[in-house]
Parts: C-alpha cells; structure tokens; sequence
C-alpha cells in the first residue's frame, strides 16, 4: 500500500471508549487509509508519535464563532487545543438568517472586529463561507433567537399564523443548505419570548430532517428544574434529538439541585428520548452583563432597553426588582470582562463590587450606568458554580465537552479584553486537571466525550473516531504535559502538550506550531 504519511509509535485511543491500542496509521488524501499494529518504513513521510497519545481530533461540540474565524482563518486558541472541528451557532445564535433588528444588532457588535456582514440568507452565508479557507472545520446551527427577530423582532409575544409560517421558511431553508440544527437561547431575546408551543412546531421541522435540537435552557438557577423538564417536553413532543448545552446549576442555594437534574434526564433517556448535554471545564460562565436584569426590559431591542435604563421611574423598578434578589455576595461574583469604548476598559478584570465601591455608587447603578454607557454591550464572568457539581457533571456519561466559546488569538484584535480562559483550554484542561491530576475520568472516557460521542450525537459523517476509511482529523498530545494556560485574568496563553495536530490529512500543528495549512472544511448536513 502507498501513504502519504503513517504515523508510527503511538498510542491510539480511537474515539469509541475502549482500551488503548498500540497501532500505526497510514494516511492516505484525506482518509485514513489503514490501522495497522506495524506498519512497514518505506518511502512514507514517517511521523514519530512515540511516548505520545493518538486521538481523533477534538470535535467543540458547543461553539460560537460563527464570525470571528472570517477574520482568523487560522483558528489559532481552538486548533492549538487539538480541536478540528467546531459546531457553530448555538444558544439561539447563529450567523444566519440576518434581516431587520438581528441584522444591525450583530452589525453593531462586530464593528470592533472590522466585520461587516454581506450576506442575509444561510444560501448566502454557505457560499461566502465555503469561499474562504480556515484550519479547521466547521459545522452550523440556525438560531432560534435569529429567526424569530428576523420575523417579529424583539417583541413580547406569540407568532401568528402566518408569522409562525415565515419562521419555519427561514429554518428549512438553513436545513436544506446544510444546518444540522436549531439552537435556542432561552435567557436571552428575543428567545425568551418564545412559548413552548412554538420551539415545538419548529422542532418538528428539524426532527424531519433528522437535525438535533440544542438549548440554553430557560433558567439555570432557582428554577432549573422546570427549564430541564421544558426542554425535555419539547423533544418528547416534537421527536427531535436533544442537546442541553452547558448544564450546570447556578448560584450557591441551587448546587443542591444537582442530583435531581440527574435524576430528570436519566428518566428521559430511561423513557427512549435521545438526550445528551455538555459542559466546559470551569465553575464561571460568561454572558451578557444585562442578562442580570428583569427580561420585560429588553423587550422592543436595544435602543428601547437603553431608554427604559434612562427612564428615572422605570430605572427604579429595575433597581427594586434586582436588588430582591442579588447581594453582595452575587455582585462579587460577577467580573466584566470586556466593555466597547476605551474610557472604560479600566473595568475589565473588576467586580462589580470593586467598580461600585471605587464608583461610590450601588451595585446595580453601577451596572445600569455601565450598560448605558456601553449600549449594552458588555461582557461578564459569573462565579456562580462549585468545583464538586463540576466533578460530578463531567463524570455522567451523557455528558460531552463543549468550550462555550469563540475562537480567539494572542495578537491582533481578538487578543483584545479578557475572554473565558475556556476560548483557549477547555480540551487541554479535561486531558490535564481531570485526567492526569484528579483522575475523575480516565483518558480514554475523555477522549470519547470530546470525539466519538459528539461527532454521533450531530451526524458528522466519517468522524470522530481513528478507523479506516475515516477523515484524518487527528490530535497527537503528550500525556505527561498537556495543559490549560489560560486564565480569567490572563486569558491569552494557548495550551502546552498539543504537539501535531491534522485536518483533513494534512499536518497544521507540528511540534506545537502552527504550519500555516489551511486544511479545514465547511460540514453540511446531507
């Protein structure tokens, strides 16, 4: 047989959960041609893996990057943390369709990034997408919150009928150009309008074209439960299969809910539903800073948010209503982590409670007048999560490994402000403090919830796990050094012990450095 290249002297942990393997591979184009326990040197480019473990490559199961990459194709903090394949436009929001209120929304949010947007339709998006070139690969979501504001906006209220009929237009025609799904963000608006009715009628859409359903539930605090039961409802109603997305109970009187949000999705796979759920390695979440507040202010879009922030009368109210619920120990926890103008980029890497007091003002003042200030558009972390819940939620087996994130770099604009130390670690971090120093999981389980089980779960074709006849998407890492780098006041530090990385067949890590290949390929759902 003739290679292209065979990689020889690793340890391979096939993406299927089962023992590790002393095996070689030859790769032959984009395949993997051949697995073999010797495979002989010939004239092949021989790449050495010796004392180093050979997995698929390390599909994101819950990304968003659905536009930074057109500005780094190189995908640098997802590839040099052995991902190969990204699964985009989640919670609610996706790069498509974009008409109306969504459209200048997201026009308005990456000025900073020097994007502008030129497409409307998900055709349009595919096209300009499968025209650029990146590392990596990249699979798409419609959102849920997309499509609803590009046909009601941001109003409080149920589609009519013929609205309801323009919703379900917009998501076939992103399933027929290649979506694997709906995404919903139920925190957030306009998703958060939205009734169960309505995310079933549109999950009946996607279950017809074999699609999955992810969602970031409605509430994932005091009344996680009932949002656990509602997205479960929704895929026992519609049919369709389920993803909750970064499953966690938030806020230190909820961490006792642990057992009982087990118990409730354990009865729903007992029951037949197919669901599954993921989750990153870390006990902060980053969101929206304004998602604090009570959701009738966001109703009718940002200007009139902003208005209603301004409104001495209305702004009372939100300040009562907040404040009945948040104390000093919640303003503690929550750090921002990037603001819009220059004058306030002192507040990133802050509490809230150390803006407030230097401030001399409130906490939630503090917190409207920076979200006036800023239009809105200001990120947070919400140290709201225990260690102990973390443990037990990535140990379940219906779990998987989702960053929750955008790709991001250490230079250029996306070196900018403090994005989640997730951007940057998620997978190293599973293979390093989980496996090798708690030994929570072993490798092979680990490797399994970021490749096999995923790449299944969203119907990648041919990957996900090392076997013939498989894409060559492989992550090779040395056990002994892989690590997570990045942190919350630091965030810009790729991940150590990802040696060789391969997309597609072709080396774009080698010994730790990017190689400048651009290998990567747009996923579409056939």
């Amino acid at each position: 047989m003739d290679f292209d290249l065979v990689i020889k002297n690793g340890t391979i942990l096939d993406g299927t959960g089962m023992p590790r393997k002393n095996m070689d591979l030859g790769i032959k184009g984009d395949k993997i041609e051949l697995v073999d326990t010797q495979i002989p040197e010939k004239n092949f480019a021989i790449l050495d893996a010796e004392g180093m473990m050979v997995v698929p490559g390390f599909v994101d199961m819950h990304s968003h990057s659905d536009f930074l990459w057109l500005i780094h194709p190189e995908s640098s903090s997802k590839i040099y943390d052995g991902v190969t394949t990204e699964i985009c436009g989640n919670c609610g929001l996706s790069a498509f369709p974009l008409r109306g209120a969504v459209l200048g929304k997201r026009s308005r949010g990456l000025e900073r990034y020097g994007i502008t947007i030129t497409w409307r339709t998900a055709k349009e998006f595919y096209a300009r997408a499968e025209s650029e070139k990146s590392s990596i690969n990249r699979a798409f979501l419609a959102g849920h919150g997309n499509i609803r504001a590009c046909v009601i906006g941001y109003e409080n209220r149920k589609p009519d009928e013929r609205e309801m009929l323009d919703m379900k237009n917009d998501l076939e025609e992103a399933m027929n150009e290649g979506a694997y799904g709906l995404s919903s963000g139920l925190v957030y608006p306009p998703g958060c309008y939205a009734k169960t009715e309505e995310l079933v009628e549109l999950c009946k859409t996607v279950r017809n074209y074999g699609g999955l359903y992810t969602t970031h539930i409605r509430d994932e605090g005091d009344d996680v439960e009932n949002a656990l039961a509602e997205a479960i409802e929704i895929a026992r109603t519609s049919g369709v299969k389920l993803q909750v997305s970064h499953l966690k109970t938030m806020g230190n009187r909820n961490w006792c809910k642990i057992n009982t949000m087990k118990t409730i999705i354990e009865n729903a796979i007992h029951e037949g539903l197919d669901v599954t759920c993921d989750r990153y390695p870390y006990i902060a979440a980053a969101t929206d800073l304004d998602v604090v507040l009570p959701q009738w202010v966001y109703e009718g879009g940002t200007e009139v948010q902003v208005k209603r922030m301004k409104n001495r009368d209305i702004r009372k109210r939100i300040e009562q209503e907040v404040s009945s619920r948040c104390d000093s120990t919640f303003w503690n926890g929550i750090m921002i982590s990037a603001v819009h103008s220059k004058k306030n980029k002192w507040m990133e890497g802050e509490t809230i409670s150390q803006i407030a007091k230097y401030l001399r003002k409130k906490p939630i003042e503090t917190v409207l007048d920076v979200l006036i200030d800023e239009n809105t558009r200001v990120d947070s972390f919400l140290f709201c999560m225990t260690e102990q819940n973390l443990e037990k939620i990535l140990y379940w087996d219906f779990v998987f490994i989702g960053s929750d994130s955008s790709v991001r770099s250490n230079r250029g604009v996306l070196s900018k402000s403090k994005p989640h130390p997730r951007s940057y670690g998620t997978f190293s971090r599973i293979l390093g403090k989980f496996c090798r120093e708690k030994r929570l999981i072993s490798e092979e389980v680990a490797v399994q919830k970021m490749t096999g089980l995923p790449a299944q779960k969203i119907g990648l074709d041919k990957r996900g796990l090392i076997k013939e006849g498989y894409y060559a998407d492989i992550t090779i890492f040395s056990p002994e050094k892989i690590i997570d780098k990045s942190t919350y006041l630091d965030p810009h530090q790729y991940s150590e012990g990802i040696e060789y990385v391969l997309v597609n067949g072709k080396i774009t890590v080698r010994k730790g450095l990017h190689t400048g290949v651009m290998n990567g390929r747009i996923l579409k759902n056939s």
